[in-house]
């Protein structure tokens, strides 16, 4: 096999370390300065509200409530009230929420104060930045882990090849600012996997006690990657497994990583039963995703009768969602062009065993992933659960690799050899990365000249309706009802409820449960996260129909501002025509009697022309 250094000596090496330096960096300051609108993902948003909260010494506790969750603590706390002003999350692993934390405390944006926006001022909320720069400092951790794991595994010329794919995939670059945990999760991976190299090769020249720390170490990284998403512990289930097979005899060292790992999970999460209850019991809503339902609209009632499982074709339809995981593969790694050649690898031995121990290990892992992401119906390349993104490092090298190894075969000398080996990597990150670098000249314009308050994510978010208008109009003790409760949340620090589907479970379930505690509804929100046809793109109906399917009985709110926006002369109030009930039921409430001009909400607030609408008392 032709030789595959890049480098002669060591002015060279760190040559290329720096010009790989250069170009991280770039990517990272293009990012978060040039091409920034803020965080878009409403997970990020959540962690972002709870963390805040956090560094604010209010432990972790959510101003995000959903209908589900606020009937399970009124179950649960019995005769006693729910306490709103110390409302647990139950549904995030915490690492990543931690991270944020500590970030916004030394950077004094845990006070909401500090970070209040201005009239005429930019439209890039201040603590967005912070938030995406810790993800985006993750990032910057991954890729010097995926170097020295590729340049241990292989040589340094793939670890080179390796981070420049990594550092030029939009799809990579996207999570590194959004804020979600994914970048945490790659560096505990990546650490976890350089823990089990050095096991695999204290295996191999019978060091016990390297062996021992090396799979401590691994077991222990997995575990952190299960505290930053709880999903990850389909891909410490798959290295359990390896590690039982691997290993002789079999089983001895996968059972006591399993104990590691169960401990270090347990300690973490010590005295705090909202996390230890958190995976099954928020696992049995996303697990309507797999069953032909929707987690959203589950939790956006009170009643799981009213979104009925749909049981026929179960098999079929979690067949079909896991091998969805095999066919997107390409693009949940963000669309580069090597990472499916790790396939072949699987067919190719490698003369290092440890090397090959690691390919197996990766396998696994990823196998396990594709289970645990088709049967919670994950499908989206963006998403707060996706863990396909965190293989691309390693599905990478293995890739690279095997392409170097292809055309060493071809007994070229070294020069050719060289020159073709540089072609193919120019040609295939040409694909990989083409309309992104195509795009790249026009955002590095429009970033430094076209804006200088910047551009929001509109629609669906527009931070100053949130963090001044509606901050304005309502008090930080009552709840607003909304269909984007994960930025009201955090822009506008104000106590969000997830607008329920049904008027029913609003005013004869939540109500009574909010009256009880001494909070009220102190209005309702409407944004386009209800009616914009943005959502069409995203695999979701879009039109009436969308809006009927995420709206419910609310729907003729959605509609009212678009109707507005047609007909502004006419300043109708569509929701006066929907006085008559819904349902036969004597205690069923029309929606014009809660917000209508004669309802309890009759007061219209546009925050954002008829894009944003606040209905008050």
């Amino acid at each position: 096999m032709a030789q595959l250094s890049i480098t002669s000596n060591n002015k060279t090496r760190w040559l290329t370390r720096g010009i790989l330096l250069l170009l991280v960096l770039g990517m990272a300051i293009f990012k978060l300065a040039l091409s920034y609108k803020g965080l878009d993902q409403p997970m990020a948003m959540d962690q972002a509200q709870i963390a805040r909260n956090v560094a604010q010494g209010e432990g972790f506790t959510s101003n995000f409530m959903r209908p589900m969750e606020v009937k399970n603590a009124s179950t649960a706390a019995g005769r006693k009230p729910v306490d709103f002003k110390q409302f647990k999350d139950t549904n995030h692993a915490p690492l990543n929420i931690a991270a944020i934390a500590a970030a916004l405390k030394l950077t004094g944006h845990d006070d909401v104060e500090k970070g209040r926006m201005s009239e005429g001022g930019g439209y890039i909320y201040a603590p967005d930045r912070v938030v995406s720069a810790t993800s985006m400092a993750f990032f910057i951790i991954a890729m010097v882990l995926a170097y020295t794991l590729a340049a241990r595994m292989f040589d340094e010329t793939v670890a080179f090849a390796t981070v420049v794919f990594l550092a030029l995939s939009e799809l990579m670059l996207e999570y590194a600012v959004s804020g979600l945990p994914q970048m945490l999760m790659m560096c505990c991976m990546l650490a976890s996997l350089h823990c089990m190299l050095s096991a695999i090769k204290a295996n191999e020249n019978s060091d016990a006690l390297f062996l021992i720390l090396g799979l401590a170490g691994a077991f222990i990284f997995i575990a952190l990657m299960c505290l930053a998403g709880w999903l990850s512990i389909w891909c410490a289930l798959g290295l359990i497994i390896f590690c039982a097979f691997h290993f002789r005899p079999f089983g001895a060292y996968a059972i006591p990583g399993l104990v590691l790992m169960v401990l270090t999970l347990f300690v973490a999460t010590l005295g705090n039963k909202e996390f230890s209850t958190n995976i099954l019991g928020n696992a049995y809503y996303n697990f309507y995703n797999c069953l032909g339902g929707n987690e959203e609209l589950i939790l956006r009632t009170t009643n799981e009768s009213n979104i009925p499982f749909n049981s026929s074709g179960f098999i079929l339809r979690l067949l079909g969602h896991v091998c969805s995981q095999f066919s997107t593969l390409y693009v949940n790694m963000g669309s580069i062009l090597v990472t499916p050649f790790f396939v072949l690898a699987l067919l190719n031995r490698y003369k290092s065993s440890a090397v090959e121990g690691i390919k197996w290990a990766a396998f696994c892992m990823w196998i396990f992933a594709c289970i645990g992401m088709g049967i919670f119906g994950i499908n989206t390349p963006l998403h707060g659960a996706q863990t396909a993104i965190l293989f691309a490092p390693l599905f990478t090298a293995f890739g690279i690799a095997l392409l170097f190894n292809t055309l060493s075969r071809l007994k070229l000398d070294n020069r050719t050899f060289t020159m073709a080996r540089g072609l193919a990597i120019f040609m295939m990150v040409l694909i990989s990365a083409g309309p992104f670098l195509f795009n790249l000249p026009k955002d590095i314009y429009q970033g430094i000249w076209l804006s200088d308050r910047g551009r929001p994510n509109f629609p669906p978010y527009y931070p100053p309706a949130l963090n001044i208008k509606l901050a304005n109009l309502t008090t930080a003790e009552d709840i607003v009802v909304t269909d984007q409760p994960w930025a009201v949340a955090w822009y506008a620090d104000r106590k969000a409820l997830w607008m329920p589907l049904y008027i029913d479970d609003y005013a004869n379930t939540l109500q009574p449960i909010f009256r009880k505690a001494g909070v009220e509804v102190q209005g309702f929100l409407v944004t386009p996260s209800s009616h914009s046809p943005l959502d069409s793109v995203a695999g979701k109906s879009g039109g009436i129909t969308g809006i009927s399917e995420r709206m419910g009985d609310f729907a003729p709110l959605a509609m009212e501002g678009k109707l507005l926006l047609m007909v502004p002369k006419h300043n109708m109030a569509f929701a006066d025509y929907f006085a008559e009930k819904t349902s036969n039921s004597k205690d069923a409430i029309p929606m014009g009697h809660i917000v209508s001009s004669r309802g309890q909400f009759p007061n219209r607030h546009f925050l954002l022309g008829t894009e944003i609408v606040y209905y008050s008392k």
